[in-house]
């Protein structure tokens, strides 16, 4: 059997499919599993489990897909021809998409919105709800989980534990200890994407206080997470943890690795807190005008933070959380907590 899934968007987009791509692989023993959508953002799902084959949709979803005049190229028809399934979460209002999908002898053709209207269904949940119409079991709450390479945990180990980092022994470092992970049992590494812009960000110098807190006073060792969109900050962070180990544009499986070694995750509302999440690592996360209840990270050790918008948002209020919450274990859903 041959499944493809068209599923664009950014990293967070990504991480609440996983669970769909679960109950398939699960329910589908042997199939080929393909998607069309951004490699990048994929390769944490690509020969790692889920997925098979990863093509850019600006290569598949070709203008004249989108068209009841043009006639669509033979490469692209054969391409999606090929499939026994199409599950696409794609907005397709007039069905155009829907039509030519089925007209080029696909298999069977389902085109659904990307994004939940209902405002009490969790993204993962309504992303998974759809393979009900092939007659899937779907048991919400689901739970995204990325599967991780022995490629991938190697480059974590050694990104960790280049250098000796020095720590001095604390009541919070203790209550962070894992003991799913012995070997880091005296180096507790608290992760921090630092989110600054639009209304989910806060500002850098809060991150800067709060990793400075968490070194000082509570004994942990930060790991900075950033991005193209955190380039502008990041000499900043050079210059104020110069020891600090520092993942720069990385590849998600990279990233996804160095926080699945780490006892805690730091951020805000965006796609690295799902990919903590996802990796099983106890996040905290601050949310301002989303919705939680439907974009929330996804884990068992999540707590999530809420306030109506960001600036509300104390260094005080992060730290006592941290301090407070950052030890919560067997959490079975995530926890959000309003202010």
């Amino acid at each position: 059997m041959r499944i493809l899934l068209i599923r664009q968007g950014a990293i967070g987009d990504i991480v609440v499919t996983l669970p769909t791509l679960e109950i398939l692989r699960k329910n589908c023993a042997g199939a080929h599993i393909e998607v069309v959508g951004d490699p990048d953002y994929w390769e944490i799902a690509h020969k790692r489990y889920y997925i098979d084959a990863v093509s850019k949709g600006d290569a598949k979803l070709t203008p004249e897909l989108y068209s009841r005049e043009e006639e669509i190229d033979k490469d692209i028809s054969d391409y999606f021809s090929s499939f026994d399934l199409i599950i696409g979460y794609v907005s397709d209002p007039d069905g155009v998409l829907t039509e030519n999908l089925r007209e080029t002898g696909a298999g069977r053709v389902i085109i659904c919105s990307p994004f939940p209207k209902d405002d009490e269904v969790h993204a993962a949940d309504y992303t998974a709800l759809v393979l009900e119409e092939i007659e899937l079991t779907v048991n919400p709450p689901l739970f995204p989980r990325i599967y991780l390479n022995n490629e991938d945990i190697d480059f974590a180990r050694r990104f960790l534990f280049s250098k000796e980092h020095e720590l001095v022994e604390t009541p919070l470092m203790a209550s962070l200890q894992s003991e799913s992970r012995p070997d880091l049992a005296n180096k507790p590494f608290v992760a921090i994407h630092p989110r600054t812009f639009g209304i989910k960000g806060l500002s850098i110098q809060k991150f800067v206080n709060i990793g400075k807190c968490i070194e000082t006073s509570l004994g942990g060792k930060v790991i900075w997470i950033m991005g193209v969109a955190e380039k502008e900050n990041l000499e900043k962070i050079k210059s104020y943890f110069p020891s600090s180990p520092l993942l720069f544009s990385c590849s998600l499986p990279k990233v996804a690795a160095v926080l699945s070694l780490c006892q805690l995750y730091f951020g805000c509302d965006t796609g690295i807190s799902h990919l903590a999440a996802a990796t099983g690592a106890r996040v905290i996360a601050l949310f301002g005008p989303t919705n939680p209840y439907v974009w929330g990270p996804r884990g068992k050790n999540v707590i999530i933070f809420k306030a109506d918008q960001m600036s509300q948002i104390s260094e005080d209020m992060v730290k006592n959380l941290i301090l407070t919450h950052g030890a919560s274990t067997d959490l079975a859903e995530p926890k959000i907590l309003h202010i």
